[in-house]
């Protein structure tokens, strides 16, 4: 009967204590999540990522631009007698200050490729903002609705026992006149003093779980709040391409693909020029009229690099093939995973609706045992 008693309370109770929510301020979910974006490092380092990716791409495209250097030498190698380097090698000394510039020619679809990976990475991070968004607001949203549902139960069992205290007061005085006995009293004081254990039981768990949504947000506040339930809306997305999670798929896959191609065109034939202008002598006297330049073009064309393209390629291959089971598995899960949760609170709802119900019939029926205490005429259980 006591486990009867406390459920017909629980949804007698399921209102906030007036005198609690005419005091504190309330907080909204909203608030929290802003705050959990604005502080976390997690999304910071994300976006230090994009940065970094610009740069990348800027260092790639350099790459391929001209190439200037001045180089400035004076080597001075002396005979002594019959010993000394041979001079048909050293010309008895270098002296030279030259400034030289090359250019790579013709890897144009290598620049085009390494701007389009750039890209489908930039993408692909962005996308990642977005998930550690989500991942971040599922986790807050979790600790609020936790902190939600502590507060209403620690709400209810204030309001419960404030309800046991009148009723045993008013059992006190009916059994001081006889009406009950001692017996029932202690029974209902009992019942009493272990609401208000519950009551402090869920105070300290309301405490850590506000420290811990506190951390989760990066925030260091101890002013106490109501924390406001939150609206929820039903919300199913059919196509599970255009979810966030499967961007980022879509993104790995083309910039995997854009890869091989890149490996590919780097076997391609390579001509760059080179050119330079400036003092080449062998020795210091002749330096007034070795003034000139050179200019020339350069080819490669590679022919075997021991299998080497052949491994990256399989690599490769190898990175797709864990990206697509990734994939097909974010896929077939979804789907399965949304209609569970969409009908959880589809039945969630109409459960509402049935114990606003019933508490309108509990309050009735307390009206009137109430009265029939007053008497004597029902049971302390009942």
């Amino acid at each position: 009967m006591q486990k009867s008693f406390k459920y017909y309370s629980l949804l007698i109770g399921s209102a906030i204590l007036l005198s609690v929510g005419l005091h504190a301020q309330v907080k909204t979910l909203d608030e929290y999540v802003h705050a959990a974006i604005a502080n976390s490092p997690e999304l910071k380092e994300v976006f230090s990522k994009i940065e970094q990716n610009t740069i990348d791409s800027a260092l790639t495209s350099t790459t391929y631009n001209p190439q200037i250097n001045f180089n400035g030498q004076a080597l001075a190698a002396p005979t002594y007698g019959q010993f000394g380097y041979d001079n048909a090698i050293t010309n008895g000394g270098t002296y030279s200050a030259v400034v030289s510039a090359t250019q790579i020619i013709t890897p144009r679809k290598e620049i085009k490729l390494n701007h389009t990976i750039s890209s489908y990475e930039h993408q692909s991070l962005s996308v990642q903002v977005k998930q550690a968004e989500y991942e971040l607001r599922k986790n807050v949203t979790d600790k609020y609705l936790n902190i939600c549902l502590l507060q209403k139960q620690a709400e209810f069992y204030a309001k419960s026992d404030t309800f046991l205290i009148s009723e045993t007061n008013t059992l006190k005085t009916l059994t001081d006149k006889g009406i009950y006995r001692m017996s029932d009293y202690y029974a209902l004081l009992v019942e009493e003093q272990s609401e208000r254990v519950q009551v402090a039981q869920l105070k300290v768990q309301l405490s850590q779980s506000i420290g811990e949504l506190n951390q989760a947000c990066g925030l260091n506040d101890t002013t106490n709040y109501v924390f406001a339930i939150p609206h929820i809306d039903l919300y199913k997305q059919n196509d599970v391409k255009q979810l966030i999670g499967y961007q980022k798929f879509q993104y790995d896959s083309l910039q995997l693909a854009s890869q091989q191609a890149l490996l590919d065109a780097q076997y391609y034939p390579h001509l760059s020029w080179y050119a330079d202008a400036g003092i080449e002598a062998s020795r210091p006297d002749l330096i007034y009229r070795s003034f000139g330049n050179s200019l020339g073009l350069n080819l490669n064309i590679p022919i075997y690099d021991g299998h080497k393209k052949e491994l990256k390629h399989k690599s490769l291959a190898i990175s797709e093939g864990v990206r697509s089971n990734y994939e097909q598995f974010y896929a077939k899960t979804h789907s399965a995973q949304s209609t569970s949760l969409v009908k959880q609170l589809v039945d969630a709802a109409k459960l509402i609706e049935q114990l606003k119900n019933e508490e309108g019939q509990v309050t009735e029926w307390m009206k009137i045992n109430k009265a029939q205490l007053a008497v004597g005429n029902i049971s302390v259980t009942d």
